[in-house]
């Protein structure tokens, strides 16, 4: 069930890790692995991450932290997790890591850990080894309450992802999203893997289209809770104000630039649906498109230089992309009479969007370079809304695959579906930068 509101902070920046550090390294220069894991059926790192003796009383706090990691870790794909059957045919001698042992058993790298526990605070040490060459490549240590122990598994699991690729890891994500109340609509947030649910608004009306900020502490949505819709943004201060937009009878999806400075959207103000852009700093608006059709869901490009976005100027809804101050616009879309939601990849190369193929929508995703298509999912439920992870490895959607819409994530080659949410019928997600 959802957790009772809370102030923003405190479900957004919810808690500080306390005392991380970086534990000493040996002197000699560790061999760096970083880009040798880039694309996504890339040459996984096979690592063993042994449990080690909980203290009494840590005991299952251990086990959630050690599992936590463990699932961050297989999730990204950038590694191999070894079976923890093997380890027990790695002699356990004190302090002596035995490389050529864990390297039998096909572990390349291993990570071991030492977890305190005193007065309800957990104390985690971590050093990480290339058993091919017997160095140690990292040493972490983290503290804090218990009620941490997950997000201390999630930042240690970054660390790793950032040391292997040089880019940070999303263990640390979170993924917002509209799901039924009742009569209403609400925002609700939860981790990047479903857990740690909790509800955002409390407005008793309808609030649609979450749209986090880049730096990740503002959140953009469209609401009822005033006499017409509008745009809305939520602070880390848990202040909710509403934004500047032009008016009319409606306001829609919002889409941040990548700097946090801008703002685009529709709105009917003109007569018809049009995309505007508002400068926050100025308190300006700038319309962009000018067409007697419905122009909707902008979505600005990572280099803030273009915006895709819904038109059915050719009589069919259909992606468009047209430069940031709005000439040069063409057609993107070209196969399938529907298309929709489209938003761009973390590296700008990429479109997703929704398609209706045989009378279902799918998630499609489009290579600007070769304008070639990929349809990630193929079956007969509905998929809808697209949203990427930071990393561009991963998709959150939403789906009716069990009857009823729910939050679902899966790689960014359409394999491996996760389900995230259960309980009552939830839309439009948007992870976290």
């Amino acid at each position: 069930m959802p957790e009772s509101k809370r102030s923003w902070s405190c479900l957004l920046l919810a808690v500080v890790l306390l005392g991380s550090a970086t534990l000493g390294v040996s002197a000699q220069e560790p061999t760096r692995l970083e880009g040798t894991i880039q694309g996504q059926g890339a040459t996984q790192i096979k690592i063993a991450i042994p449990d080690p003796k909980f203290p009494p009383g840590a005991e299952e706090i251990g086990a959630e932290l050690l599992q936590t990691l463990r699932d961050d870790l297989d999730y990204g794909g950038y590694f191999d997790l070894v079976d923890p059957n093997l380890y027990e045919l790695v002699p356990v001698e004190g302090d002596v890591v035995r490389h050529e042992d864990w390297l039998s058993i096909g572990a390349d790298a291993l990570l071991l850990t030492r977890l305190r526990f005193d007065m309800g605070r957990l104390d985690l040490e971590a050093w990480l080894y290339d058993n091919t060459n017997g160095t140690q490549q990292l040493g972490k240590r983290y503290g804090g309450t218990a009620e941490l122990a997950r997000r201390v598994a999630h930042k240690l699991a970054d660390e790793l992802v950032q040391h292997y690729t040089g880019r940070p890891g999303i263990a640390l994500t979170r993924i917002a999203f509209v799901s039924k109340h009742g009569d209403n609509k609400e925002i609700y947030l939860v981790d990047y893997d479903g857990r740690r649910l909790r509800r955002l608004t409390t407005t008793d009306s309808l609030n649609l289209s979450p749209t986090w900020s880049p730096n990740g502490e503002e959140l953009a949505f469209v609401s009822w809770r005033g006499r017409q819709p509008g745009v809305y943004v939520m602070s880390a201060e848990g202040k909710l104000g509403v934004l500047n937009t032009v008016g009319g009878e409606f306001s829609s999806s919002p889409g941040w630039s990548p700097e946090g400075r801008r703002l685009a959207y529709a709105s009917d103000l003109a007569g018809t649906t049009e995309i505007y852009v508002l400068d926050r700093i100025a308190a300006k608006n700038r319309r962009l498109t000018y067409n007697p059709a419905i122009d909707t869901s902008p979505a600005i490009s990572p280099n803030a230089r273009e915006i895709a976005f819904t038109s059915d100027r050719t009589g069919t809804p259909q992606i468009y992309v047209m430069d940031f101050e709005g000439v040069n616009v063409r057609r993107v879309s070209w196969t399938g009479s529907y298309n929709e939601s489209a938003v761009w990849s973390p590296r700008g190369d990429r479109l997703a969007y929704t398609s209706r193929v045989e009378g279902k929508f799918h998630i499609v995703v489009l290579d600007l370079t070769s304008g070639e298509t990929q349809r990630l999912t193929h079956d007969v439920a509905n998929h809808e809304n697209p949203s990427w992870s930071p990393d561009g490895r991963h998709i959150v959607y939403a789906s009716d695959a069990t009857g009823e819409y729910q939050i679902y994530t899966m790689r960014a080659d359409g394999t491996r579906q996760v389900q995230l949410t259960r309980g009552p019928a939830s839309f439009t997600p948007d992870w976290s930068r």
